[in-house]
């Protein structure tokens, strides 16, 4: 398999397939890139022994596939504005798991775009789906296309906590804002610190001084990852502004807080790792955001950096 370049969105024929389509095209008009839309579906002969094999059978089911793929396309395109109609947009039918699948096609892409099926699906709904695993497998930045609940035209949102997963979160949030002249808010939430030790008072900092002491380092390490970004000229347009907030509440709910508040138009995460254990591997904070934020959600992997 060739993996192709640009964006790669996964579709399946469902309406949120069709709204990540859609985000696909802007994405890639953004970028003036092209778009490959991949369906996958089951292998024949994966539904078990029917002892009726037809050597044909596989081609013709690709055929019909790849018809069924290309009027769900023509219709999810149809009422799009003529900027997005005219992206270039290439569709391919593979038979085999989707999640695997999306994540090889998206090997050599600047994105891969999957669906979300809503905000109302409780957490562990989302965390069988092919989503998660495609975030836990994909080695490129991948946005969840989570539904948007209300004007996003503020700044980008990102999360940081000065981890390596985080500086490729940043990087590319700084090159994303700058493609879409907004600008960018760094977001980091600390919890309170401990004030018990068992059953006795625990002499800590205020939650105020914890705060305070925290902004300027969390501070030098945007600027200093903005220095990098800026002298390496990996950024589309004039620099955006960035404004770090540092919260003092769990660091999801500070980033969905943020987001809500600002009007973001995605919110950009770190992925901490990938493998088996994709929930835990994900992090805390990048699995929250997919599924709490109220606009679409980029997660990249710290292999970004």
């Amino acid at each position: 398999m060739t993996g192709p370049a640009g964006v790669v969105v996964g579709i399946d024929g469902s309406p949120r397939a069709a709204a990540a389509l859609m985000t696909a095209l802007e994405e890639a008009a953004r970028r003036a890139e092209t778009v490959t839309a991949v369906l996958a579906y089951p292998a024949p002969g994966s539904w078990g022994e029917t002892g009726n094999a037809d050597a044909g059978e596989p081609d013709r089911l690709a055929t019909a596939v790849l018809e069924e793929a290309r009027r769900f396309v023509d219709e999810a395109t149809m009422p799009l504005p003529a900027t997005l109609r005219e992206v270039a947009l290439e569709l391919r039918v593979w038979a085999g798991s989707p999640a695997p699948l999306l994540a090889e096609a998206g090997r050599t892409a600047a994105l891969l775009v999957v669906g979300h099926r809503g905000r109302e699906m409780v957490g562990r709904a989302f965390l069988g789906s092919t989503a998660l695993r495609v975030l836990s497998l994909a080695s490129c930045p991948v946005l969840v296309d989570r539904p948007r609940e209300a004007a996003t035209d503020g700044p980008l949102v990102v999360g940081i906590d000065r981890s390596p997963g985080s500086a490729a979160a940043l990087r590319y949030a700084l090159q994303d804002a700058a493609r879409r002249g907004v600008g960018l808010v760094a977001v980091t939430g600390t919890a309170p610190p401990p004030v018990m030790v068992g059953f006795r008072p625990m002499g800590a900092a205020t939650l105020g001084e914890v705060r305070h002491a925290l902004q300027p380092r969390v501070e030098q390490f945007v600027g200093e990852v903005v220095k990098e970004v800026v002298g390496e000229g990996r950024r589309y347009g004039p620099a955006p502004e960035v404004e770090v907030v540092v919260r003092g509440e769990d660091p999801t709910a500070a980033l969905v807080d943020v987001a809500e508040q600002r009007g973001a138009p995605v919110v950009v995460v770190g992925r901490t790792g990938h493998g088996a254990f994709a929930r835990w591997l994900l992090g805390s904070v990048a699995h929250g955001a997919v599924v709490r934020a109220p606009c679409p959600v980029v997660v990249v992997p710290v292999e970004q950096a």
